[in-house]
Formats: C-alpha cells, structure tokens, sequence
C-alpha cells in the first residue's frame, strides 16, 4: 500500500511539474513577443510596394512603428491614422506583425508583415467604401 501511495505521489508531481513547465513556456512566448514588439518600437522601414494584380507601378513608402504603433506615410498622408499591432513570434524565429487601418470614409487596410532576418515582406490588403479591394505585397528594400 505505501508503495502504491509513493507512486501516485512521484506520478502526480511529474504531471505538476509538466503543468508547471508547458505554463511557463506559454509566458515565455508572451514575453517574446512583447520584446519583437519593443524592438520595432522607433524604427522606420522604406519598403516598394507593388499591386498583386492587375498591373499598376510599384510605390516607395515607410512603414513607421512609433509608441506601439504602426504608420505608413503614403496612407498617412490618405487619410489613415497610425493604429496599434500585434506581434507573434514563429518557431524559426520570424516576426509577424498585424493591423488594421481606417480612415474617416469607411476605407480599410489591412497589414500583414513577417520580418526575418532583417528582411521586412507582407500583404496589404486594402478595402474601399463601395467594397472594392485591392491586394499589394510589400518588401523593404535591398
């Protein structure tokens, strides 16, 4: 009997110590984020930006993060605010950044970018009042 009772005791500090484990590795990821987030705060990215389809010329802009907050200065100057963004951090390290803009006329954008290696490349997608939308990649500059 105090064999079987020392067992349960062994096995249920395992399971603890498991629980306790996959917990903070659940933290850790929230932290990794948080700090991706921190490094983005205060810098500027120059990044072409180029229509996915239906032809169309590629287009200079910055993408600013500022304050935990994200602009772009060619939307900026369209009408579209700066807006908070989360931060995900992949398994090889990627960084995944996304928003969603809006201005005062019902016109949205929304951002997706991943940052590996120092290499900024994404998908705006932006929507129109009448529910036209148009798809962009965007990628910083070589």
């Amino acid at each position: 009997m105090l064999k079987r009772f020392l067992m349960l005791l062994v096995a249920a500090g395992l399971i603890f110590s498991i629980v306790n484990f996959s917990s903070a590795q659940v933290l850790s990821e929230k932290e990794l984020s948080a700090a991706k987030k921190q490094e983005l705060n205060g810098t500027q990215w120059n990044v072409t930006v180029k229509p996915l389809s239906g032809g169309g010329s590629a287009e200079s802009d910055v993408i600013i993060f500022s304050d935990g907050q994200m602009s772009s200065k060619n939307l900026q100057s369209a009408g579209f605010e700066a807006t908070d963004f989360t931060v995900r951090v992949e398994e090889d390290g990627t960084v995944i950044w996304e928003t969603m803009q809006v201005d005062g006329k019902d016109n949205f954008a929304f951002w997706r970018g991943d940052i590996n290696e120092g290499v900024m490349r994404g998908v705006l997608t932006q929507k129109d009042n009448s529910g036209r939308t148009f798809d962009f990649s965007f990628t910083n500059k070589q």
